[in-house]
């Protein structure tokens, strides 16, 4: 009897509240509720100063604008938000785990999970056809971790089972102690030790990384905990997963990047946070190892050096392993049961036909959905533009949808 727990997520619309300050206006619209969006500011040194951990010099900054519209008689709505900022981030400069990264590559968003080498033990993980969605499956205990729905506030854990190969009711599972746009889930092969991204009130901003652990015992997780630097930051960091056996983990962030591109960075997993003094430490040392701006700019021991070595020499063993026993041309999920990753897995041969036209209509629903989202962020005015975009959208959406339950109903028939 395999075990299968389904994240089921809530949708509720993000509500964003017009200023006549352009100033006032780009900051009221992040941060008037979660998800928030990116940038916080319309201020670009803002921003840069954010990423770069200059909490003070915006601290600073903030101080002076809101006095300057008191002056003016202009709302000042969206500045206490950046200071809170700013005070998570000091305070989170206290905690900044010692970890050292030993690469990152820059990948389109849409093909991010590629640069994950899982090996087989570790399970699968697959993007949805509108690239906004991550399902992991675990090859050692059969449960899947699969958030549904998108732009969601609420999580609910729901256990099911599988009896004469059907799903049976859910049953709930407390725990997380967090409520937010829950996505990236990865459970490690113990079943217990789960990581995962959260967009909540408490967060940096943006996508967090959060860790927790399930009581048996209870049978529910423990309050998650926000990872901190260098894992976080003030953009979107997620999907971090951990191969014990190969001593690597990786995480993906847009810290940086442009539109529809994203950096995979792999790391070497501590066994227990190693904290970096703060007292003692060098501040411009301190904001680069908990920032990541600069990989080189990261001063390592000759211990750290030796093991950064070492890891890069696993990475090349592992990609190679990877490479020689996974193919993936895309993942069709037809049931519990079977994915299939190239048009030779599927025995039916109409199945195999329309699942090409399935292929192009997915990538042309990508493309269309990444720009309806930058027309969203850069020309929010464009009203008409937007509404012909979503409405093509939709219509792709319905098109794509339709063509998997043809794809489902020829390959599960044979």
């Amino acid at each position: 009897m395999k075990k299968l727990i389904t994240f089921i997520m809530a949708c509720a619309a993000f509500a964003a509240h017009a200023q006549t300050d352009s100033t006032t206006a780009g900051i009221q619209q992040a941060v008037s509720t979660y998800p928030l969006l990116f940038p916080v500011s319309s201020h670009e040194e803002l921003n840069k100063d954010l990423m770069q951990l200059q909490y003070g010099k915006v601290d600073a900054a903030v101080k002076k604008l809101v006095q300057a519209n008191k002056r003016k008689r202009q709302s000042t709505a969206g500045y206490d938000e950046i200071l809170s900022i700013c005070r998570k981030g000091e305070s989170g400069l206290r905690g900044v785990d010692r970890v050292v990264i030993v690469d990152s590559v820059v990948v389109s968003k849409q093909d991010f999970l590629k640069a994950y080498p899982l090996s087989a033990d570790l399970g699968t993980l697959t993007l949805s056809e509108q690239g906004d969605v991550v399902q992991y499956q675990t090859q050692l205990n059969g449960m899947v971790l699969c958030p549904e729905g998108t732009d969601s506030t609420t999580l609910q854990i729901v256990r099911h089972y599988i009896e004469n190969h059907r799903l049976t009711e859910g049953e709930s599972i407390e725990g997380l102690g967090i409520e937010g746009d829950i996505n990236y889930p990865f459970l490690m092969p113990d079943g217990q030790t789960f990581y995962f991204a959260a967009r909540t009130d408490d967060g940096f901003g943006n996508y967090d990384l959060y860790a927790t652990r399930y009581d048996s015992d209870s049978k529910r997780f423990y309050q998650a905990e926000n990872m901190g630097f260098p894992y976080n930051s003030y953009a979107n960091d997620y999907m971090l997963v951990i191969d014990e056996t190969a001593r690597l983990g990786w995480f993906a962030s847009d810290r940086y990047q442009p539109q529809g591109k994203v950096c995979i960075y792999t790391f070497i997993p501590n066994e227990s946070r190693q904290t970096i003094d703060y007292e003692t430490a060098d501040i411009d040392q301190l904001r680069a190892a908990a920032s990541l701006q600069s990989i080189m700019a990261i001063t390592l021991t000759d211990e750290e050096k030796q093991a950064k070595a070492e890891a890069l020499q696993r990475i090349k063993q592992l990609a190679a392993t990877t490479s020689a026993t996974h193919h993936h041309d895309f993942v069709f999920v037809l049931n519990d049961a079977k994915t299939c990753y190239t048009l030779d897995d599927f025995t039916s041969a109409e199945a195999k036909k329309i699942c090409k036209e399935w292929i192009q209509k997915t990538k042309n629903l990508n493309a269309l959905s990444e720009q309806l989202q930058q027309t969203r962020d850069t020309s929010p005015e464009a009203r008409q533009q937007i509404l012909n975009l979503e409405g093509r959208v939709m219509e792709l959406k319905k098109e794509t949808h339709q063509l998997e339950k043809r794809i489902r109903n020829l390959e599960l028939a044979q």
